[in-house]
C-alpha cells in the first residue's frame, strides 16, 4: 500500500476524486437545503388544497365523506380516516396531532411533518365528525423523487468525473513516465533517445528540454570519444617514432651522420610530445577554470610587437614581408594568456605563408571594443574546413602534412571567450586567410 501511494499517478487520482466527491456532496447539500424546503412547501399547499376540496364536496355538494375521499385517494396521495380521537391516538405516527385536536375541531387544517425514512408533510382536518389525515405516498411522491434524482445525479457525476480524472491524469503522467523511462536509458549510456513532443504546456517544455539535454549529452559523448581517439593518435605517432629510431640507434654499424639524424628525429618528436602535453594541460586548465585569470592593464600594441620580435628568426628565414599597423591600445586582461593568442596566430600565419610572402597585422579600437586582424597570402582554408578549424586536434586538409598538434586555435578561441570576445576567419584556398579577433574594452 505504501509503495502504491508513492506513485504520483495514484496520488493525483485520489486527490482529484476526493475533491470531486467533496464538491459534489457540498453542492448536493446546498441544493437540497434550498430546493427541498421549497418543494416541501409546495407539497404542503397541495395537501391543504386537497382537504379544502374534500370539505367543499362534503359541505357544498353533499357528497358523503368516503365517496369524496375516493376522488383524491391514490393520486400519489394516501388518505386515512379516524372515527375518533382514540383511533387517532392508537396510530403511532399520527399521534403528534393529539395536541392540535382543539384546532382541528374548530375547522382548521393542521400540517406537520411525518416521521419516516423520508420526512414528509402530513395535513389533518376534522370533517363530518371524523379525523381525515392526508399525506404523500411514502414510496412515490415529489420529495422522494427529487431526493432520488439528486442522488442519481451525484453518483453519476462522481463516476463520470472519476473516469475523466483517470483519463486526464493518465495523459498528464504519461510523458512523465516516458521521461523517467528515457532517463534510465540515458543513464545506461544510450543517447539515441527522443520523446515525441506535442502541445505547448509545461510538460511539453519539460519534454523539449529533456530532448535538448540528450542531444547535448550525445554531442559531448561524441566529442569525448573523438577527443580520446585524437589524443591517442597524436601521442602514438611520436612515441612510435621515438621507439623505432631508438632501436635503430642501438645498431653498432651506424654512421655518425645517421646517428645524428636519428637523434635529431628523437629530439624533435620528444619536443612534439612535450608541446602536446603542455597544450593539453593548458586547455584542461582553461576548460575547468583552474587558471586564476589576472586582470592586468598593459599596452596591447607593445605586446604584439614583442611577439613579432620573438618570432623574428622565423619570418626573416622565410623572407616574409611584415606590414604592421598597430594603434596604441591600453587593455585590461590576463597579459600572459593574451600573449598566447598573438603567438599562436602569428606562428600559424608564418607556417602557411610561402617564402617571400606577406603578412599584415592590424590593431584598432572602436565602439568600446578592440579589433585585431592578421592577414596572410598562404595556402588558405576550404569553406568546409573553416567550420571546424577551432575544434581540438582538427587539421585542415592542406595542413595535415605540416607539423603541429591541432590545438593552437582551440586554445586561442578559449582564451578569447574567457575575455568575452570572439574570433572569426575569412579564407579562400590559394589566396590566404584573415583571422579577426574582437575583444571588449572595460569601461572606466
Amino acid at each position: 500500500m505504501k509503495g502504491l501511494m508513492s506513485s504520483i499517478y495514484v496520488r493525483f487520482v485520489l486527490i482529484f476524486i476526493s475533491i470531486l466527491i467533496v464538491s459534489a456532496l457540498l453542492s448536493l447539500g446546498a441544493v437540497t437545503a434550498f430546493q427541498l424546503e421549497d418543494l416541501k412547501g409546495m407539497v404542503k399547499e397541495q395537501l391543504e388544497d386537497k382537504l379544502t376540496a374534500i370539505d367543499s364536496l362534503v359541505s357544498e355538494k353533499k357528497i358523503p365523506l368516503q365517496e369524496a375521499i375516493q376522488y383524491f385517494n391514490g393520486q400519489d396521495l394516501t388518505i386515512k380516516v379516524f372515527k375518533n380521537r382514540e383511533e387517532l391516538s392508537k396510530a403511532g405516527q399520527f399521534s403528534a396531532f393529539k395536541s392540535e385536536l382543539g384546532q382541528l375541531q374548530q375547522g382548521m387544517i393542521v400540517t406537520k411533518e411525518l416521521k419516516s425514512r423520508h420526512p414528509l408533510p402530513v395535513s389533518a382536518a376534522f370533517l363530518e365528525g371524523q379525523y381525515v389525515i392526508i399525506f404523500p405516498d411514502i414510496h412515490n411522491n415529489q420529495i422522494v423523487r427529487f431526493q432520488k434524482t439528486a442522488q442519481t445525479v451525484l453518483l453519476t457525476a462522481i463516476i463520470m468525473g472519476s473516469l475523466l480524472i483517470l483519463l486526464s491524469v493518465s495523459m498528464v503522467v504519461k510523458p512523465i513516465k516516458a521521461i523517467s523511462k528515457a532517463s534510465v536509458e540515458v543513464a545506461k549510456g544510450n543517447f539515441n533517445i527522443h520523446i515525441h513532443q506535442k502541445g505547448k504546456d509545461e510538460i511539453s517544455d519539460l519534454v523539449k528540454n529533456f530532448n535538448i539535454m540528450v542531444q547535448e549529452l550525445k554531442s559531448n559523448e561524441y566529442l569525448h570519444k573523438e577527443f580520446v581517439s585524437s589524443v591517442s593518435h597524436e601521442f602514438k605517432t611520436p612515441l612510435s617514432s621515438i621507439h623505432g629510431f631508438g632501436k635503430l640507434l642501438k645498431k653498432k654499424d651506424l654512421s655518425i651522420k645517421e646517428r645524428e639524424e636519428y637523434t635529431d628525429i628523437i629530439i624533435e618528436e620528444s619536443e612534439r610530445l612535450s608541446n602536446l602535453s603542455s597544450n593539453l594541460l593548458r586547455l584542461s586548465k582553461l576548460d575547468h577554470q583552474a587558471v586564476a585569470h589576472r586582470r592586468d592593464t598593459f599596452e596591447l600594441d607593445e605586446q604584439i610587437r614583442r611577439v613579432i620580435l620573438l618570432l623574428q628568426d622565423l619570418w626573416e628565414n622565410k623572407k616574409i614581408q611584415l606590414r604592421v599597423e598597430l594603434e596604441k591600445v591600453s587593455f585590461t586582461g590576463d597579459e600572459e594568456l593574451l600573449q598566447q593568442i598573438w603567438l599562436n596566430l602569428m606562428v600559424n600565419a608564418l607556417k602557411f605563408t610561402p617564402e617571400k610572402g606577406t603578412i599584415k597585422l592590424m590593431l584598432e579600437t572602436g565602439d568600446d571594443r578592440v579589433y585585431f586582424s592578421i592577414t596572410d597570402n598562404g595556402i588558405g582554408i576550404s569553406e568546409r574546413d573553416q567550420e571546424r578549424i577551432f575544434e581540438r586536434f582538427f587539421k585542415a586538409e592542406k595542413s595535415r602534412t605540416m607539423p603541429g598538434t591541432g590545438l593552437g586555435l582551440s586554445i586561442v578561441k578559449k582564451i578569447i571567450e574567457i575575455h568575452g570576445g570572439k574570433i572569426s576567419v575569412v579564407s579562400e584556398p590559394g589566396k590566404g586567410s584573415v583571422f579577426c579577433v574582437e575583444l571588449p574594452v572595460e569601461k572606466k
